[in-house]
């Protein structure tokens, strides 16, 4: 389930690491984590990553098309934090992600 929405909604490949232990290398080159299955139920509160993008209303409506559903307050999706734009949103498991679009 994580695995296909890493892939299908955020666009990112995935490489197996171990079939037996469902661990996946996800992303590209040396941007790349790790994606695995934990057997504890709990989760960071924070957020878990955070992806640094070009145009930041782009990357939201493209992710929305694919069906990702983002953090609203006020009906705002994305954030002026000191000159970053941000916008998060969860995985299939709940944890926090986050894009950012930040200054030059």
């Amino acid at each position: 389930r994580a695995k296909k929405f890493y892939v299908d909604a955020l666009g990112l490949k995935a490489e197996t690491l171990s079939n037996t232990l469902n661990m996946f290398w996800v992303g590209k080159n040396q941007n790349r984590f790790l994606l695995y299955q934990k057997n504890e139920k709990n989760k960071a509160e924070h957020t878990a990553l955070s992806f640094t993008v070009s145009d930041i209303g782009k990357t939201v409506n493209k992710l929305k098309s694919r069906g990702v559903i983002f953090y609203q307050d006020n009906e705002n999706e994305v954030f002026n934090l000191d000159g970053s734009l941000s916008a998060w949103f969860t995985d299939t498991e709940g944890n926090n992600l986050e894009i950012s679009q930040r200054p030059n």
